[in-house]
């Protein structure tokens, strides 16, 4: 069970920044507590947790009352104490869900780690128990006794040395702990496996065990293995058979190693393949180590490199025969969809072959009218798989729309976009059915300048004061490896804290550079991942100040980059780190139609992220701490914001790193990358009810809802937060009823616009009726006016609105 109890306070805390010098984050302001030791007891088996957003938790379950403050104080006075919260302890890492909104079925027992190594260390007996962590100063290396110092600033502002020491450590996680000195402090440390380099490890072994004894060598084998290193598994397994040759039953684990490491192979190819990179994971399928791999890996080798050759032969298959098709058609005719298949042939690739299903499946077939086959090619390239249009004339007059309808989104001319309304009212196919289809799978409308593209890194953009860019708009931006315009991709929109170059948030998630690669080799880059870093902060600016012109300048990047690059809008992501953590998350409250998921590392939950609990119903939530973040603790602090989220109808993880303070916990990548991929984190469907609130002036657009002006005593300045005379947020409401029935509830403005489009459960084709107050109808007619103006000025492409309505 976690056991709390209040910390002496040795000082008063600072404000927190952080800055990036030569490659290492440093931690500026908050002291170092300290209090007596309370030893807190384990559980003693693990179990599998299944949630419901498909993340499955492995540790130990205890369930708990609440987040605020110490839950297990709760109950003294004879009251019923329900305890709907699981935490999860896994011994690196305290995950807390809400059991009925997160957990599905009953946890499942596993086998713990196979393998966990101790190791002697001078352990106080007694002393001050670290209870909140400061600024961090530095840390040393680990010796190969398997100890470092790291350096606090202590009480009095000075640097506080203190001796840490591995003292136990398995494939999860190193426990390091306070050595003895003067004086001595109790500090359970945890840090992952995975981010202890290689070396380090060899080296405490070799010095630490007895590497003559067969028995130590083994448990190293075997803790290699478990942490997934096969290269030092096999090399300290060569070794061991060289210094034990009458150990002949070793030899063969030297074949199971090498069928593990090309295991992990082929799933690289796997995820590089899942995430739009089909020419890295061909090459590492034509480069696999054949020859020394069992049937069965062999076998899933030659299938995966036979699926991708197919698909690459049926691009130029369609091709082909296209050309062969068209070439039966008038001169004329032909000569237009020749040049759409000169475009086919640059764009068509195993990340959009898809669309040409339809054609793919009838393109030969002789009982279908050729127009027929050539229509069904034609609208699949433009309308995407499934379009099932066969008509030669709409197909072709589409080519013409297209056109019409990128030049209307790109250009910034008014007359010239009231003209080409003019002009698509009188072609054939233009109608808002294949407008909607059409939009989604058009390239970006814009260009990334040539000026702004960093000379060393591929794929790397620097937008700062670029003609046609909205003022607000100043961020970097990374493109996947084998980036396609014609395939969509998930985004992270990453906010670094006040004073960091916002490429830092580039490198962190998309990884370093690597020159002979010519790739960044991060798990952003890995996943196929789109990472824009937004210049959110004004100059000498050192907190987040939850004003409207911060969400601006996120907001219009992220825009900006829409109509650069090929985000899917529905897997937009908005993460950050410290400051830049505590503007993610408000951002993403405020604006909950926006996002498919928020992700805080050490944010702190300040202002009106304290009242939009109901808004953070619509977006996923991770949020990522250290135990010993600052004083009070981050659950005295935060715990009845979090606590909020622990309820029905939220998805929210709460993940805290054992005795660790404000970091940005790289190690935890992979959770962070497993969550984001996960198929249920989508932006999905406008939700048929909405139950928000709203305290800022420019809080007023809620997925199909937009507000007038925020009246007061809602809308407070948030500069001005702590002298508001009221602070309670205005609630907005309304509702989809049947039979093309809306329904506007209440909300702090005096005018409301109702945006439709057929998603939202509506029938376009018949009348809807708003009600507020009195009702009001729309009878749509088909005009493209709304429909190009919304994915024009939003950006969002895939969810274009169709019609609108304002009232009063």
């Amino acid at each position: 069970m976690m056991h709390s109890r209040s910390s002496l306070v040795v000082d008063r805390t600072c404000r927190i920044q952080r800055t990036h010098r030569a490659g290492r984050w440093y931690l500026f302001g908050v002291v170092l507590f300290l209090g007596w030791t309370c030893r807190v007891p384990e559980a003693s088996a693990e179990q599998l947790i299944q949630l419901r957003n498909g993340i499955i938790l492995r540790g130990f379950p205890i369930e708990i009352a609440s987040l605020d403050q110490n839950p297990f104080a709760m109950g003294g006075a004879g009251e019923i104490q329900s305890r709907p919260i699981w935490m999860v302890d896994d011994g690196l890492r305290r995950v807390y869900v809400h059991k009925l909104a997160m957990v599905v079925g009953e946890p499942v027992n596993v086998g713990d780690l196979q393998q966990t190594i101790t190791l002697w260390q001078p352990e106080p007996v007694g002393g001050r128990e670290v209870q909140g962590l400061g600024e961090l100063l530095g840390i040393s290396s680990l010796n190969e006794y398997g100890r470092r110092e790291i350096i606090v600033r202590g009480p009095d502002g000075e640097p506080l040395p203190i001796l840490q020491g591995i003292t136990e450590i398995n494939a999860r996680y190193a426990k390091l702990q306070g050595l003895k000195s003067k004086p001595s402090y109790i500090w359970d440390m945890r840090l992952a496996t995975s981010s202890l380099e290689s070396a380090s490890l060899r080296a405490i072994f070799n010095r630490r065990l007895n590497m003559n004894d067969l028995d130590a060598r083994l448990d190293v084998v075997r803790f290699f293995n478990e942490t997934e290193r096969y290269s030092d598994a096999k090399q300290v397994l060569l070794e061991t058979i060289q210094l034990f040759p009458e150990e002949e039953r070793l030899q063969s684990q030297i074949a199971s190693i090498t069928e593990r490491q090309a295991n992990q192979l082929l799933k690289e190819a796997q995820v590089r393949l899942e995430a739009g990179q089909p020419v890295l994971a061909q090459r590492i399928l034509e480069q696999f180590p054949l020859n020394d791999v069992g049937r069965v890996t062999k076998i899933e080798v030659q299938d995966a490199l036979a699926e991708l050759r197919k698909t690459q032969s049926q691009v130029e298959s369609t091709i082909t025969n296209l050309r062969q098709q068209i070439q039966q058609l008038p001169p004329a005719q032909a000569d237009v969809i020749g040049k759409l298949v000169d475009e086919m042939k640059l764009g068509l690739s195993v990340n959009s072959i898809t669309r040409m299903s339809d054609y793919s499946r009838l393109g030969q077939a002789e009982e279908v009218p050729l127009d027929s086959r050539i229509a069904l090619a034609i609208c699949g390239w433009l309308l995407g798989s499934g379009s099932g249009e066969q008509n030669l004339s709409i197909a072709v007059s589409l080519i013409t729309v297209r056109e019409k309808v990128r030049e209307y989104l790109a250009t910034a001319n008014p007359a010239r976009r009231a003209a080409i309304l003019n002009e698509l009212r009188d072609i054939e196919g233009s109608e808002p059915e294949y407008m909607s289809r059409m939009l989604p799978l058009l390239v970006p409308v814009k260009e990334f300048p040539e000026a702004a593209a960093d000379q060393t890194i591929s794929g790397m953009y620097r937008m700062r004061g670029i003609d046609g860019m909205a003022s607000d708009a100043d961020y970097d931006i990374q493109l996947p490896p084998e980036y396609d315009p014609q395939r969509s991709y998930p985004c992270i929109v990453a906010l670094a804290p006040p004073g960091a170059d916002p490429s830092s948030q580039i490198e962190w998630w998309s990884g370093r550079y690597d020159e002979k690669m010519e790739s960044r080799l991060g798990l952003g880059s890995r996943h196929g991942y789109i990472v824009i870093a937004p210049n959110w902060t004004r100059s000498g600016q050192g907190l987040y100040e939850f004003t409207a012109i911060e969400h601006s300048r996120v907001l219009a990047s992220l825009r900006d980059a829409m109509r650069r690059a090929q985000i899917d809008s529905d897997r937009v992501f908005i993460v950050g780190h410290g400051e830049g953590a505590s503007a993610a998350w408000d951002i993403a409250l405020s604006h909950p139609d926006l996002w498919a998921g928020m992700v805080s590392v050490g944010g702190e939950p300040r202002k009106t992220i304290q009242h939009y609990d109901l808004n953070a119903k619509y977006v996923p939530l991770y949020l990522l701490m250290g135990e010993k973040d600052g004083t009070p603790a981050p659950f005295i602090r935060s715990g009845p914001t979090m606590d909020d989220y622990m309820g029905i109808g939220y998805d929210a993880m709460v993940v805290m790193y054992r005795g660790r303070g404000r970091e940005y916990f790289y190690e935890d990548m992979p959770n962070i990358f497993e969550w984001m991929n996960s198929s249920v984190h989508v932006r999905g469907t406008p939700p048929k009810d909405i139950e928000t609130a709203t305290m800022r002036m420019d809080d007023r657009f809620f997925w199909w809802l937009e507000l007038s002006a925020i009246k007061p005593p809602a809308a407070i300045n948030p500069v001005l937060w702590d002298q508001a005379e009221r602070l309670r947020a205005g609630k907005v409401s309304a509702s989809i009823g049947a039979e093309n029935q809306i329904r506007v509830g209440q909300g702090p403005a005096d005018s409301f616009t109702v945006w439709l489009r057929p998603d939202m459960g509506l029938d376009m084709s018949k009348r809807i009726t708003v009600r507020y107050k009195r009702p009001y109808y729309v009878d749509f007619q088909g005009d493209l006016t709304i429909m190009l103006e919304d994915a024009r000025t939003r950006a969002d492409r895939k969810h274009p609105f169709w019609a609108n309505v304002t009232m009063p």
